[in-house]
C-alpha cells in the first residue's frame, strides 16, 4: 500500500482514537472523509483543514456509508459503541453498530472497489486470559456484549474481505488512553482517575487493583493504523506496549501527575472485566514496523495537561 496522498474515509473520525488517526492522514497531504455520529466525538478533536470533509452520520445506515465511501482509497473503520459496561446494559445497541455498522462497511468497499480495510477491533475479544502475554492465537472467549460484537466485526472482515478481494488488517486494541478521551462514567480508567484526582476525590478500584492491563497512549495507536495502512500485511495484529501496569499502579502516576495527594478506596470487582491482560505485539513488530514510543508515567503526564487545559481543573 502506497504511503503517498491519497482519500480515506475514517469512521469514527471525530472520536478518541479515529482523530487521532485523522491528524496523521492529513500531515501526510491525504484527503480525509469523516463520518461520525456525534454521540461521544467532537470537530474540537479534529485540525481545521482544506483537505478534511466532515460528515454526521451513522455506519448503522448504509445509504450514509456508501456515499461517505466514495473516491476512498482506504477506509479506516474505528466508528463503534465502546465499552464493556455499557455494552452489558445497551447489547442491542452495542450489536447493531459493531456488527451490523461494520458489514454495512464492508459492503461500501466490495461495491467501491476500495482496495483496503483498516479495522480497529479490540482486545476485548480474548476474555479471561489463559497465558500471559496474549499472542494472536491465544483463545477467544469474551465476557462482555462489548467484546462479543467486536469478535463478530473482525471475523466478518476477515471472512468477507477475503472473499470481496479487499486487503483487510485488524488492529486488536488493548486499554488505549490519551489526548481527546473524555470523562464518561462508562469509560476508561484514566480519565475517570484523572477527573477524581483533580477534585480531590479518592480513586475508586474495582476489585484489589493488582489486576494488570496494557495501557496504550492514542498517538501510538494512530501510528499503528498508519503502519497497517502502508502495510501490504493483512490478517490480525495485537497493538499494546507489551508492558502490564497494576491498576494499582496506574491509580498512583495518576495522583502524581496531577500533584494532588488524594486516598485509593477498593469494592467489588465488576461483570465483564478480566483479571490480567497484556499483549504479545511481537507480529505487529514485525510485520508492521511497531514500535510503541510512550511510557505510561509520559503518556499520563501528558493527558493531565491536556485535560487541565480543557479548564476541568
Amino acid at each position: 500500500m502506497t504511503s503517498g496522498p491519497g482519500r480515506a474515509l475514517v469512521t469514527g473520525g471525530a472520536g478518541f482514537i479515529g482523530s487521532h488517526v485523522v491528524g496523521k492522514l492529513l500531515a501526510r497531504g491525504c484527503s480525509v472523509a469523516v463520518l461520525d455520529d456525534y454521540s461521544t466525538g467532537a470537530n474540537e478533536n479534529l485540525p481545521r483543514a482544506p483537505g478534511l470533509e466532515l460528515i454526521a452520520g451513522d455506519v448503522r445506515d448504509y445509504s450514509q456509508v456508501l456515499q461517505a465511501a466514495q473516491g476512498a482509497d482506504v477506509v479506516f473503520h474505528l466508528a463503534a459503541q465502546v465499552g464493556n459496561v455499557l455494552s452489558l446494559e445497551r447489547p442491542d445497541t452495542d450489536l447493531a453498530t459493531n456488527a451490523l455498522g461494520t458489514i454495512n462497511v464492508l459492503k461500501a468497499c466490495r461495491e467501491l472497489s476500495i482496495p483496503k480495510l483498516v479495522y480497529s477491533s479490540s482486545g476485548a475479544i480474548f476474555g479471561e486470559t489463559v497465558y500471559i502475554p496474549v499472542d494472536e492465537d491465544h483463545p477467544k472467549a469474551p465476557v462482555s456484549a462489548y467484546g462479543i460484537s467486536k469478535l463478530c466485526a473482525e471475523q466478518y472482515c476477515l471472512v468477507l474481505g477475503a472473499e470481496y478481494k479487499f486487503q483487510v488488517s485488524c488492529l486488536r486494541y488493548f486499554n488505549a488512553y490519551g489526548v481527546n478521551q473524555r470523562f464518561n462514567p462508562y469509560g476508561n480508567v484514566i480519565p475517570i482517575f484523572v477527573e477524581q484526582a483533580l477534585k480531590g476525590e479518592p480513586l475508586h478500584i474495582y476489585g484489589d487493583g493488582e489486576q494488570t492491563r496494557d495501557f496504550i497512549d492514542v498517538r501510538d495507536l494512530a501510528e499503528a493504523n498508519l503502519l497497517a495502512y502502508d502495510s501490504d500485511a493483512q490478517g490480525v495484529f495485537n497493538i499494546g506496549t507489551g508492558v502490564a501496569t497494576t491498576v494499582n499502579q496506574l491509580a498512583k502516576h495518576a495522583i502524581e501527575a496531577v500533584g494532588n495527594q488524594v486516598p485509593i478506596t477498593y469494592g467489588p470487582s465488576r461483570a465483564g472485566e478480566v483479571r490480567d491482560s497484556v499483549a504479545d505485539i511481537g507480529k505487529a513488530a514485525s510485520q508492521l514496523g511497531f514500535r510503541p514510543s510512550i511510557s505510561i508515567q509520559q503518556g499520563v503526564k501528558d493527558y493531565v495537561e491536556w485535560y487541565k487545559a480543557l479548564g476541568r481543573a
